[in-house]
């Protein structure tokens, strides 16, 4: 992976809700990045032994599969056309890239909601549980987003030029180095407990693109996990993710995951600072 720009992702305010968009480079998102192949033979794994977990697509989005599919043939990617339904296609797109792939659709009103999509390392949610929801709702779980950003996410959807592709980052913390956190496969909690070696942040890549024929809107996710000590080194990103983590909102905090965990995490973090 390259370099991780951890100043941007972690911005020098209090904890707050920010989009954090930036023009992307399409190519490079979905160039590989892994050189020893394991994420993509992660994924060969999950979707072929529980695609129902992983997968699934309503009839609105099968165009934009498709154009997917050539999108991906056209970046180099290793995706044969094949026979069979649209899941059968699914399934062969899904493994071919490292991210995983979510298309939202707008619906009569111009609201953008989840049709589809191959998600295998996703943070705690279900795919094919969030289906049909709208753009708001699928953000519903998030404390005090919709109040800030519903209006915002909507109205860029709905402007997004075709061919425009836009990026930003996401983290998390999470107890373990796991790719998959599916909410039906167990993994440990963060609590008081916790040491610096076992944390790792969880940083999301995302992008998205108006996918030009169809009028969807492809969402690309690459998961990247760094162990904290690693992002600790830097000293800068150490202070600013400490300021972070310490004026997380309590809905906020529980929601990231950290609210057990947050008097531990500071202490490593002054530990680390020399506070």
């Amino acid at each position: 992976m390259p370099d991780i720009p951890w100043t941007r992702i972690f911005p020098d305010i209090d904890h707050r809700w920010i989009m954090g968009l930036r023009q992307g480079d399409l190519a490079a998102f979905f160039a590989p990045q892994d050189p020893t192949g394991t994420v993509r033979a992660q994924r060969q794994r999950w979707f072929s032994d529980e695609p129902e977990k992983y997968t699934a697509l309503l009839p609105e989005a099968e165009a934009a599969m498709l154009e997917t599919c050539e999108l991906a043939r056209t970046l180099g990617s290793p995706v044969n056309a094949v026979e069979g339904s649209p899941l059968d296609q699914l399934l062969e797109l899904g493994p071919a890239w490292e991210p995983d792939l979510v298309w939202m659709h707008p619906g009569a009103d111009g609201v953008h909601h989840l049709a589809g999509g191959a998600v295998c390392f996703p943070s705690s949610w279900s795919m094919p549980e969030m289906l049909g929801r709208p753009m708001h709702l699928v953000h519903q779980l998030v404390p005090g987003l919709n109040d800030l950003l519903a209006r915002q996410i909507d109205t860029f959807l709905a402007k997004l030029s075709p061919g425009s592709a836009w990026q930003r980052e996401n983290w998390g913390v999470s107890r373990d180095g796991e790719l998959n956190h599916h909410p039906s496969r167990p993994r440990a909690v963060l609590d008081a407990t916790v040491t610096l070696e076992e944390v790792w942040i969880r940083l999301e890549h995302q992008l998205l693109l108006k996918l030009p024929s169809s009028g969807s809107v492809l969402f690309g996710i690459r998961l990247e996990l760094v162990p904290l000590a690693d992002m600790l080194a830097d000293r800068t990103a150490a202070q600013r993710f400490s300021r972070l983590i310490s004026t997380m909102q309590p809905t906020a905090a529980r929601y990231k995951g950290v609210e057990s965990a947050r008097p531990a995490l500071l202490a490593i973090m002054d530990a680390v600072l020399g506070k």
